[in-house]
């Protein structure tokens, strides 16, 4: 078994949770969520924006995504 069959998509997409982790792990060490929330909901808000972008961006048509193909609904 080949690792691209545990872990389907891009290797960047995977690197997202890293990108994720660190955010969090920075603003939840100086408790930014409790002090500054502002700053902090709107971190998180470009957080997803960039995510959802790269994810967007780099998705091609035909990439694999699931392990199993979709069912057609009865056709």
């Amino acid at each position: 078994m080949k690792i691209g069959d545990i872990f389907l998509g891009k290797a960047i997409h995977w690197a997202l949770w890293a990108v994720i982790a660190v955010v969090f792990l920075a603003t939840g060490s100086n408790s930014q969520h409790v002090r500054d929330f502002v700053p902090f909901a709107l971190e998180l808000l470009l957080l997803a924006v960039f995510c959802m972008a790269v994810i967007v961006f780099t998705y091609k048509p035909g990439d694999r995504v699931t392990r199993e193909p979709f069912e057609e609904d009865g056709e």
